[in-house]
């Protein structure tokens, strides 16, 4: 009996050596071909950072098999760099080929570095492997955006800053870079210059110049702009290359309203008149608003060209219209430009103009009439000196 029970873990082990042994033969004669070029022995494949390379898997089925999978990895890397086939059967002797993409790294600390690429055939139960060694190696002339903030919620009429921190991810220096925030929809952007990047930190051979660079770029909202989202673009370029991403941002209307006291006034020809806006800003922040004047020929419009308004705060400027001198009776229109946002108004010519010489020869007929007709008044009511009686005298 004792026997017995010494034979039940020997058998075990045997048993489980055969199996081990048989399952070592899942598949036979594996070919790799890695963007083309088969790997093998001594081969050291080179890859792109960041790009996408076909792997595809030449094999032989060593033995009759149910939900097998070809896997294809990296390891030591932040992110996952794998890829794998939905699980299918083999049959022994039938060679077979899997096509995968497989996604490499997005960066490399170091302009190059070597890792080891695993193919794997598995089954639940059986396991047979490869191993390669892929050189990681980034591309000539690449950036990478890693950072853009800014406020995703704004008001048409704001000037409101965006911060964007671009770094150099390629193998060469990248000389006199450029930053450019825009709002395609919006008719929009700004620029901003970034300077020189090297590829990688080294303070010794590139004078204390860095791998990475800050910029903040400041963008208009027009004060007409409709309430919406946009998309909000960010480029980043130079002679060799250029990279963009997209982001969204919210716009609400205008936190500004210009008021005219009085829209209508009368005037005469060759006369100014005064009229006052009142511009308001319902803003948080200081609101600077440049003003424009729109005329014809007949008025002559002035207005304050930039005027800064305090948060939750309004101000009041005059604008002045002055009359051309031979201007017709009639109405004529002007407008007043602040910030984008147009105010019209209207300007009456309700007489025309006097010249000065009509005025003067006016003036000096009437002092003539005056005279004469004090020259009259005195004749009238001068009365007739009574004739003295001449005594005679008889001798």
């Amino acid at each position: 009996m004792k026997r017995n029970l010494l034979l039940v873990p020997f058998i075990a082990v045997i048993t489980l050596m055969i199996v081990g042994f048989a399952s070592a033969n899942l598949a036979t004669n594996i070919d790799t071909e890695f963007n083309g070029v088969t790997l093998g022995s001594g081969i050291t494949m080179a890859g792109d950072v960041d790009s996408v390379v076909p792997v595809r898997i030449i094999f032989d089925a060593d033995d009759d098999m149910d939900d097998v999978k070809v896997k294809v990895y990296m390891e030591g890397h932040r992110e996952d760099v794998s890829v794998s086939t939905d699980r299918f059967d083999i049959e022994d002797g039938v060679t077979y080929t899997k096509l995968l993409k497989l996604k490499l790294p997005s960066d490399a600390d170091d302009l190059s570095e070597e890792y080891t690429l695993y193919v794997e055939i598995v089954s639940k139960n059986d396991r047979t492997e490869e191993e390669y060694t892929i050189s990681m190696q980034r591309e000539s002339y690449t950036f990478e955006v890693l950072s853009v903030d800014y406020s995703s919620k704004v008001s048409a009429g704001d000037v409101f800053p965006v911060s964007v921190v671009v770094k150099n991810n390629g193998y060469n220096r990248m000389d006199d870079n450029y930053v450019v925030v825009s709002i395609p929809a919006l008719g929009i952007s700004t620029r901003g210059y970034m300077g020189d990047l090297i590829p990688t930190e080294d303070y010794e051979d590139y004078d204390d110049e860095e791998d990475s660079a800050y910029k903040m770029v400041y963008l208009k909202i027009p004060e007409n702009a409709n309430a919406n989202v946009y998309e909000m673009r960010i480029e980043v370029y130079n002679d060799d290359s250029e990279t963009s991403i997209t982001r969204l941002i919210s716009v609400d209307d205008s936190a500004s309203m210009v008021l005219a006291a009085v829209k209508n006034k009368d005037l005469n020809a060759g006369e100014t008149v005064t009229y006052d806006l009142i511009i308001v800003n319902s803003a948080d922040d200081v609101t600077v608003f440049n003003l424009n004047a729109v005329s014809g020929d007949v008025l002559d419009v002035s207005v304050p060209s930039v005027i800064t308004v305090g948060p939750d705060s309004s101000e009041t400027i005059s604008v002045t219209v002055h009359a051309d001198d031979k201007a017709a009776i009639g109405t004529y229109t002007f407008s007043v430009d602040v910030n984008g946002k147009q105010i019209v108004l209207g300007a009456n010519v309700v007489g025309t103009n006097v010249s000065t010489s009509v005025v003067a020869l006016t003036v000096i007929l009437v002092i003539i009439f005056g005279v004469l007709l004090a020259v009259l008044v005195v004749l009238l009511t001068r009365k007739e000196k009574p004739t003295e009686e001449v005594e005679t005298s008889y001798y």
